[in-house]
């Protein structure tokens, strides 16, 4: 009941800020990776002012080799924001905090129908560049987890400004 309580909250917050979006939606997708693992992400984010974003991601790594004998797959989905520094014309830095869910799964390479899981709640931490080239965003981007399945990742991607809403005049 705690967590349907959370999440209505959660959701009615969400939408109060998006119905205030200023800068439009943003959608993107690019690699990303561990020191072991190769996967995709896929992310959307509100503007809510020319420097400030925030939404959700999804990172996806399927089973691969990554101690001897185990194969591992990884499925994350994070919170994050961004507070946009434009350092010169078209490029811009950013330091980014949010919240993170990891669920990991484990499996011997002779036995694949055991299967170890994890999940856990964790926050997130990191930074990033961009390069703004018309609507499309060029990104790289670090970021750690910081919980009890830690980790550091490295995502390269781009990102689209696929709405942006229009100005109203003072007359309306």
């Amino acid at each position: 009941m705690y967590i349907l309580r959370l999440f209505s909250i959660f959701t009615i917050f969400l939408f109060t800020i998006v119905s205030t979006a200023q800068e439009g939606w943003m959608v993107g997708l690019g690699p990303t990776g561990t020191s072991s693992l190769v996967g995709g992400n896929i992310r959307a984010y509100i503007g809510t002012s020319p420097v400030f974003c925030f939404g959700p991601e999804i990172s996806v790594f399927p089973y691969q080799m990554s101690n001897p004998g185990y194969e591992t797959s990884l499925f994350e989905l994070n919170l994050n924001a961004h507070y946009v520094f434009e350092v010169a014309h078209r490029f811009g830095v950013y330091p980014l905090s949010g919240f993170n869910y990891t669920n990991e799964k484990e499996r011997l390479l002779l036995d694949t129908e055991e299967v170890e899981k994890h999940s856990a709640f964790g926050f997130n931490y990191g930074f990033g560049a961009h390069y703004s080239i018309n609507r499309v965003l060029l990104f790289a981007e670090f970021k750690g987890v910081a919980g009890e399945l830690s980790d550091e990742f490295f995502t390269l991607g781009a990102i689209v400004l696929l709405k942006k809403p229009q100005k109203k005049s003072h007359h309306e």
